[in-house]
C-alpha cells in the first residue's frame, strides 16, 4: 500500500507496530506492508553461524589491518561515492566480510563456519593485506592503495 505523510515528511523507512515501511525512489511517499516474521530455514542458521565466526576472526585481526580496511573504505567512497540513492556507505567490517566471502569462493574446500584465525593466517595469503586483496580481485580497485600493506 502506498502511504503519504503529513507535516512535510517525504518518506519513512523502518518498522512501526505491525507495519514495515520503505521509501520510494521519488522521495514523495513510502510503501507499507504488514510485518510477518519469516520462516527460518537451515540456510538462515548456516549464514548466522558464518556471521558469528567471521565476527570472532575480525576481533582477532591486528588493529593495523582493521585500520587499513577503514582507510580503504574512506578512499573507496571518495572515489566512487554512493552508487545510488539507496546505496549505503559500507563499513570496514562490511568490506572485510565481502572480501572473505569472495575469497572463499576461490577455495571450495574452505568452510567459513569453522574457519579460524590460524587457518586464515596459513591459507589466506591472497588477502593477508588489503593491497593483496585488491591485487587479487577480492576488493574493488581504488586509485591509491599501495600503502595498505599491514598484515593480519
Amino acid at each position: 500500500m502506498k502511504v503519504t505523510f503529513k507535516y512535510g515528511i517525504g518518506t519513512f523507512q523502518g518498522k512501526i507496530d505491525n507495519s514495515v515501511f520503505w521509501p520510494q525512489k521519488s522521495g514523495l511517499a513510502s510503501v507499507m506492508r504488514k510485518f510477518t516474521y519469516p520462516t527460518l530455514t537451515s540456510q538462515n542458521t548456516k549464514i548466522g553461524k558464518i556471521g558469528k565466526n567471521l565476527a570472532i576472526i575480525w576481533q582477532d585481526l591486528l588493529q593495523a589491518y582493521r585500520e587499513n580496511l577503514a582507510t580503504y573504505a574512506q578512499r573507496y567512497y571518495v572515489q566512487y561515492g554512493s552508487e545510488g540513492s539507496f546505496d549505503p556507505a559500507r563499513s570496514p567490517y562490511a568490506f572485510y566480510t565481502h572480501m572473505i566471502w569472495e575469497w572463499s569462493k576461490s577455495f571450495t574446500d574452505t568452510d567459513l563456519e569453522t574457519l579460524t584465525y590460524e587457518d586464515l593466517s596459513v591459507t589466506g595469503i591472497q588477502i593477508s593485506t588489503v593491497k593483496n586483496a585488491i591485487d587479487n580481485g577480492y576488493l574493488r580497485t581504488i586509485d591509491q592503495y599501495d600503502d595498505l600493506t599491514a598484515g593480519f
